[in-house]
């Protein structure tokens, strides 16, 4: 049977969308048969969607350029009667209180140079904010921890953990978080770990230090 006007109507509309309702004892096979909206080109734009109550299936079918349909969603293939029942207003109310910033920083104090395998350092951070505690690691240069993480509390303002230099190699660095925000943190810049320095000593011509010091080679 060609398309019958009467059996479509408006669901719910808005100035850009419009759900349609369209019963018939057609197919689905039927109404997607190119042409059948042909009739109804001015009432169905692109972008719309059919409600086809059609005599073997319940489909949802977009509407496509000149009315033409896409083959939409089966919902049930052997559909009863549609029923729908609507509000003819619908409301909705909320309300934001109102939300106070809050600003934290971490900031971390410079990594001691010379530093050689097995040497124990300290490094320290300065925070803004409300932070409790800090996380401290030392990262390679693939960024894996390979020591820490280390988490010290907070106080006045600061934090410090002590690490021990790992093997000898070239980009690693230091990472400190706020413990209970994890955005707020810092890397340092890369550093380097040698091999412990040796100490030249000679009798005779000997060669020292002022004061008698032993000289590091």
């Amino acid at each position: 049977m060609p398309f019958d006007p009467r059996g479509l109507s408006s669901l719910a509309s808005t100035d850009s969308f419009t759900l349609w309702l369209y019963v018939t004892t057609d197919t689905r096979a039927g109404v997607l048969a190119p042409g059948y909206f042909a009739a109804a080109a001015t009432r169905l734009q692109p972008g719309h969607v059919v409600v086809l109550q059609s005599a073997d299936s319940l489909t949802f079918l977009p509407v496509r350029s000149s009315a033409g349909v896409g083959n939409g969603l089966v919902l049930d293939a052997s559909a009863p009667p549609l029923r729908l029942g609507g509000n003819a207003a619908l409301g909705f109310e909320f309300s934001l209180g109102p939300v106070a910033a809050v600003t934290r920083s971490v900031s971390l104090d410079p990594v001691p140079t010379g530093l050689y395998i097995g040497r124990s350092f300290t490094i320290g951070a300065r925070v803004s904010g409300p932070v409790a505690s800090l996380t401290f690691s030392i990262l390679d240069a693939a960024g894996a921890v390979i020591a820490g993480p280390a988490t010290v509390a907070v106080a006045s303002g600061g934090a410090s953990a002590s690490f021990t230099a790992p093997a000898p190699g070239s980009g690693y660095r230091i990472r400190v978080q706020d413990t209970n925000e994890p955005l707020a943190a810092q890397t340092s810049a890369s550093f380097v770990v040698t091999e412990p320095f040796a100490l030249l000593t000679e009798a005779g011509a000997s060669l020292t230090a002022a004061d008698g010091g032993e000289l590091l080679l």
